[in-house]
């Protein structure tokens, strides 16, 4: 009971201090790196409040994290496992929504800030009193940091808006039938016009969406949206494909949400294609097993992403359930001249004949590039060529025509 805070329940001073030096032995062996963030949860009136403070801040860490309670009002986190140092600023802004407006969080990073336990938490409670002192919600040790990280927070509180007012777009890019010289298809890609920032680059997005706990939502909202849309074109056969982000496609709730998606829609499973990236397809085989063959007795397509580049084992490419192999646009860009990528595309599709899946190649943007393709048997195309992303009508207006 002496290294627990009676009241809260938490680790107190000295057990926070001891828990420090822990965590950052254990970053020196991973060769890592960790935040500590000073809490100041506002004026509190009263023991409930602070317990009900100390609880709220518990349940939006991890496991691996600790909470502590300092003094008063205050609290000490440790984040673990720090891959960038902006993930503080979102783990902050998670606390803050927890306490309410008044509370400010300080960040130090460890080793970029200082080595010494004692001196870490002191930089941050410095910075929890310069955040207060310019009426901001948090504030890093190294102001440069500050900024980057206030910009990326911010970006993200506005990519939640715009999910809530309808303010994203897909764009559609065709997908060629090689031998039929026709569209049979288009892969949705996600755009957004920010008010101030202009174009949002879609790998900027998406980082954002993860950092923020936003890949669910973003991911559900172009699920429906693509499938809302390509319900729409004309004629029975076009297809649409989605990308998907291995943390939605892990979920066990996946393969449920595509089923409810279609029936709300109307969109038959067999004109629906999800695309997810061959790394993705490693980080948790078992659990992408189980959601490729509901995915399949819906009837709906998988796309492997980006082949030949996530270094999958071709045994487990041989059991899972997909359909097409998608050649990363690195190996297309310098066709036919590059003879090393002209050797590795004409590897992938002999693989897929064997396999009996189609290919893809992406990012053609040539015509001597679709010539060699056509020559060696490659199914679809697509790339600037081809055409480039496309609203929704202008899709439905291209199949239209033929």
């Amino acid at each position: 009971m002496a290294l627990y805070d009676p009241l809260t329940g938490l680790p107190d001073r000295a057990l926070f201090g001891d828990r420090l030096r822990q965590s950052m032995a254990r970053a020196d062996r991973r060769k890592g790196a960790l935040a500590v963030l000073v809490v100041d949860a506002g004026a509190l009136a009263g023991d409930d409040a602070i317990k009900a403070a100390g609880a709220a801040l518990s349940e939006r860490v991890r496991a691996t994290d600790t909470v502590a309670r300092l003094d008063a009002a205050r609290f000490a986190v440790i984040q673990t496992d720090l891959d960038r140092f902006d993930e503080a600023a979102f783990l902050a802004q998670k606390l803050l929504d927890g306490l309410g407006p008044e509370a400010a969080v300080g960040i130090a990073l460890y080793p970029d800030d200082s080595r010494a336990p004692d001196e870490l938490a002191d930089l941050a409670g410095g910075a929890l009193d310069r955040a207060r002192a310019r009426g901001a919600a948090f504030a890093y040790h190294a102001r440069a940091v500050t900024a980057e990280a206030e910009d990326r927070v911010g970006l993200a509180r506005d990519l939640r808006a715009a999910l809530k007012t309808d303010a994203l777009r897909l764009g559609y890019q065709p997908k060629l039938d090689i031998a039929a010289g026709r569209i049979i298809g288009a892969e949705a890609l996600l755009r957004w016009e920010h008010p101030e920032r202009g174009r949002v680059a879609p790998d900027l997005i998406l980082g954002v969406a993860r950092e923020s706990e936003l890949i669910w939502p973003l991911g559900e909202w172009a699920l429906r949206q693509a499938c809302t849309d390509a319900a729409a074109w004309p004629g029975a056969e076009a297809s649409v494909a989605v990308n998907v982000e291995a943390e939605q496609f892990e979920a066990p709730a996946f393969a449920t949400t595509v089923a409810g998606v279609l029936e709300e829609t109307g969109l038959p499973s067999a004109r629906l294609e999800i695309e997810i990236t061959e790394s993705s397809l490693m980080r948790d085989p078992e659990q992408v097993a189980v959601t490729l063959i509901a995915l399949a007795a819906l009837g709906v397509s998988i796309t492997v992403d980006d082949f030949g580049t996530g270094y999958s084992s071709l045994a487990y490419l041989r059991g899972f359930p997909v359909d097409t192999l998608k050649i990363d646009r690195a190996f297309v860009e310098e066709l036919p001249e590059n003879a090393e990528d002209a050797a590795i595309v004409r590897a992938i599709v002999s693989l897929a004949a064997a396999l009996n899946l189609r290919v893809v190649a992406e990012g053609v943007s040539k015509q001597d590039q679709l010539d060699f393709l056509r020559a060696e048997g490659c199914d679809l195309a697509q790339g600037y060529l081809i055409g480039d992303a496309m609203a929704a009508a202008d899709f439905a207006a291209l199949v239209a025509g033929g």
